[in-house]
């Protein structure tokens, strides 16, 4: 059972071929992988307020098996827990009903004028 989800439509632009990850027209992990993190920071901007924001600090994926473009995928946010300025989540990701990743994401909150000032 999920705690949130979030539903994408694969396109051309998401493939292994076009991103150069790969030679197939198929999903491509790097696109799961942005899915995943686009879903978690859906997710935690809910919970913020408007001077913070998360940024990835890390992730571990399995790509389990291909997923046609023009395929909807849903990533499922099984758990989240809030440590201090991190949320760790557990999640997974599908094609209908098969299972096609699975892994661990963490994000970390900051205060985004202080975040962006760094990179003066």
């Amino acid at each position: 059972m999920s705690i949130y989800s979030k539903s994408y439509t694969t396109a051309p632009k998401h493939s292994a071929m076009h991103l150069g990850s790969g030679c197939l027209n198929v999903l491509s992990t790097p696109s799961m992988t942005a899915f995943i993190e686009n879903t978690a920071f859906l997710y935690c901007e809910e919970k913020l307020d408007v001077s913070e924001t998360t940024v990835g600090a890390q992730i571990t994926v399995q790509h389990l098996t291909p997923t046609k473009i023009g395929q909807a995928v849903d990533v499922r946010i099984l758990e989240a827990d809030k440590d201090g300025r991190r949320f760790h989540f557990k999640f997974e990701v599908y094609e209908g009903d098969k299972l096609i990743g699975k892994g661990e994401h963490t994000r970390v909150t900051v205060n985004i004028q202080k975040f962006l000032d760094k990179l003066d």
